[in-house]
């Protein structure tokens, strides 16, 4: 895998995290048609709120100097945080770069106890990624449509650490 290289998201990347948002997320969105759901169908202004929303941290990867993915942190009390909106170019896909950035960004927040996100149930690819990461399966499934199924994740900091 090429070196990665992340940094903290500035406003003036809007474009880049929206480019990158929309190609990682629209074949899933054909594909699923989570018309509620999917982060493909959300506006520019959308993503820059969520983004700068305070609590929020926001990441941008690169690899090479490209710009190749992103994903949002979302800091709650009690030292939890929830992982939103990871996406990778479908071009960069499959090749480690979501492992590493996650592996990075966890340890840049080792405040962080318990970590949440949720993914979808029929990508086998994803809820292999987290279960390598360390996360575990938890709660009740969410049906979405007929085709596609959320489930939610939890990863707990090593209390050996």
């Amino acid at each position: 895998m090429e070196p990665l290289n992340i940094k903290d998201f500035e406003v003036s990347d809007i474009d880049t995290v929206f480019a990158v948002q929309q190609a990682a997320f629209e074949p899933l969105y054909r594909k699923y048609r989570d018309d509620d759901t999917s982060p493909y169908l959300e506006s520019r202004e959308t993503i820059l709120r969520k983004y700068t929303r305070e609590g929020t941290c926001g990441y941008v990867f690169f690899a090479d100097e490209i710009p190749v993915g992103a994903v949002r942190v979302i800091l709650h009390g009690n030292n939890e945080a929830k992982v939103s909106a990871l996406c990778v170019l479908p071009e960069y896909q499959r090749r480690g770069i979501a492992f590493t950035a996650m592996k990075a960004i966890e340890k840049l927040h080792g405040d962080i106890d318990t970590w949440h996100l949720s993914t979808i149930l029929e990508e086998e690819g994803n809820c292999r990624l987290y279960e390598k990461l360390g996360y575990a399966r938890i709660g009740e499934p969410i049906c979405v449509n007929e085709r596609m199924t959320l489930v939610f994740y939890e990863k707990k900091r090593d209390s050996s650490r």
